[in-house]
């Protein structure tokens, strides 16, 4: 038998199965392609807070929200968040920032144990009879009463920070023991007190740097280490840290605490330069203007560092005088220096509100004599909303069509569907508001309104016959035009109290009229029946006592149409 014949059932088993595995493999992949991104550590913008979540900008299309309660206190706008992925459902992504802080935690932990470092932490509960609950970086580790050290009364009050040193960790169930007096014990006691015999709060020191953390960077200060939080590196929120700080590097400081007893040197650098505020409200004012770099751009504005640690927010309704506002990449870059206005400075909350248009032109201080109410102009509709259409009425300004304004016809169920945008059309200035920089337009102004023209048509005393639309308890309605009624009141009926409307009137009869008056602001026509023999009469008199035989000019036209019609 040929073995390598391909055509063979051994070769043709071996293909199979090459394929079966092939397929399986991609399968494979394709099954963790899905599933990627469950679980992974990202770092997100905070760009809203609405109720119970708070909604993350994290570089894709979908929305991240993660749980008001994972935050000890509400993150503001821009503010960098850690979280960990936990799901993708439609439309949106599920963050934890309380699982992202438990993994850095316990990887902090984790390095502390490796190399020996203190870990400091907070009692936050009992446990009868036997120890305390100590919390740090979001874990709970067990501290046993045996371990606590001098003044155990003292320890147990909530909310006090103390250093502990780890004395066993679980990596299954990320749980731990720490003693604090351990770590007392292994305190050199001479070192502390050379220390102490040295610095106190408030000088400047040399320190060595022995670690960098996530949270700071480890000094040596007579051999004592110290901790220099990243909060106390710079006055700029978040600022990164890491890629300034060389193990071995020296680095001036400045004592911010001296604690011997619980072991804790706390020390800064930006306490040795003057805080931006204290500046700010030395050297800033309101209406001033300032000079400042962009430093980030979102949804609703520009940040702009003026100082170092200082910046204030241009609102995207301060980039423009435009209406509809832009958004912030469409008028600035990042990186970008730009010149704006103080708006406002509130020194306690340490908030800095600027404008960028209050140094530009503005087009309604500016505006042409064409732009005055009563005049017809042209324009194209820039946009069309529920309650009207906004048209262009020069550059950078427009004016509002309200919906209410744009026909007569009160047939047209949605005027809004005689109006596209981009659409010319002229319209008429109704109201020209400078202050509240509003200027008010109508289309259906461009034609009179239609009962001034009947009631122009058809002053008082004009005689008019028509057809009985409809009968009601206090009158009768009578089509004067096609589309427009008249109401003959009960009390311009002869003897229309003592009489059953519906025994003398049908819908569709015709009956002759007078006209009493028509109101064109209220859209209402009055007529009368018993008064239009009198007015015949009138009519008939005015006509012989012309002397030059003219028709009357009240309404000898209706009059010859009446006749005609007996």
């Amino acid at each position: 038998m040929n073995s390598t014949n391909p055509s063979s059932p051994k070769n043709e088993t071996t293909s199979f199965g090459e394929l079966l595995e092939k397929w399986e493999s991609q399968s494979q992949a394709q099954e963790q392609e899905n599933s990627a991104g469950k679980g992974t550590l990202i770092e997100g913008t905070v760009v809203d807070v609405i109720g119970d979540t708070v909604f993350l900008d994290i570089g894709e299309k979908l929305e991240a929200r993660v749980p008001r309660e994972d935050f000890s206190e509400t993150p503001k706008r821009g503010e960098k968040v850690s979280a960990i992925i936990k799901k993708r459902v439609d439309g949106y992504c599920v963050l934890s920032k309380k699982e992202a802080d438990q993994r850095v935690g316990w990887e902090t932990i984790k390095d502390a144990s490796q190399n020996g470092y203190p870990l400091s932490g907070k009692i936050v509960g009992e446990v009868k009879n036997k120890g305390y609950l100590v919390e740090s970086e979001g874990i709970q580790l067990f501290l046993p009463a045996s371990h606590v050290g001098v003044r155990f009364k003292e320890s147990t009050e909530g909310g006090k920070e103390f250093s502990f040193k780890i004395i066993e960790l679980n990596e299954k169930t990320r749980t731990g023991v720490v003693s604090r007096k351990t770590l007392l014990d292994e305190i050199n006691g001479e070192k502390w007190e050379e220390l102490l015999g040295k610095v106190k709060v408030g000088d400047k020191v040399t320190g060595k740097v022995v670690k960098i953390a996530n949270f700071g960077v480890f000094l040596s200060v007579y051999e004592v280490v110290g901790l220099l939080r990243q909060n106390d590196i710079s006055y700029k929120k978040f600022a990164p840290f890491k890629q300034y700080f060389n193990i071995g590097a020296e680095v001036e400081v400045i004592v911010l605490e001296v604690d011997k007893e619980n072991n804790k040197l706390s020390l800064g650098i930006k306490q040795l330069y003057e805080d931006p505020w204290a500046w700010a409200k030395k050297e800033l004012e309101k209406g001033m203007v300032v000079r400042g770099i962009v430093t980030s751009l979102t949804n609703f504005g520009a940040f702009v560092e003026l100082k170092e640690g200082l910046e204030g927010l241009i609102h995207t309704t301060e980039l423009s005088w435009a209406k509809k506002p832009p958004h912030p990449k469409d008028v600035l870059k990042k990186g970008q220096e730009v010149d704006s206005e103080i708006l406002d400075i509130d020194f306690e909350a340490r908030r800095l509100s600027l404008g960028l248009k209050q140094l530009l032109p503005n087009p309604w201080e500016a505006l042409s004599a064409n732009v005055r109410a009563g005049n017809v102009l042209e324009g194209k509709i820039t946009g069309i909303t529920k309650y009207g259409a906004f048209v262009e009425v020069e550059s950078g300004i427009e004016g509002l069509i309200h919906i209410s304004d744009i026909t007569w016809d009160e047939k047209e169920k949605n005027p809004l569907n005689l109006l596209k945008k981009g659409q010319s059309v002229q319209y008429k200035i109704l109201d020209v508001n400078l202050d509240a920089q509003r200027i008010s337009c109508g289309l259906k102004q461009l034609s009179e309104h239609p009962y001034e023209a009947l009631r122009k048509k058809y002053p008082p005393g004009t005689l008019v016959e028509g057809r009985v639309k409809s009968i009601v308890s206090f009158g009768v309605f009578v089509e004067v035009e096609p589309g427009y009624e008249g109401l003959v009141h009960i009390s311009e009926i002869p003897d229309g109290r003592n009489i059953k409307l519906e025994d003398l009137y049908k819908v569709g009869d015709s009956v002759r009229t007078v006209v009493v008056k028509i109101e064109p602001n209220n859209k209402k026509i009055s007529l009368s029946i018993k008064d239009f023999d009198k007015a015949v009469e009138r009519e008939e008199m005015a006509k012989y006592m012309k002397e030059d035989n003219q028709p009357s000019r009240e309404s000898i036209g209706s009059f010859m149409n009446l006749n005609q019609n007996r």
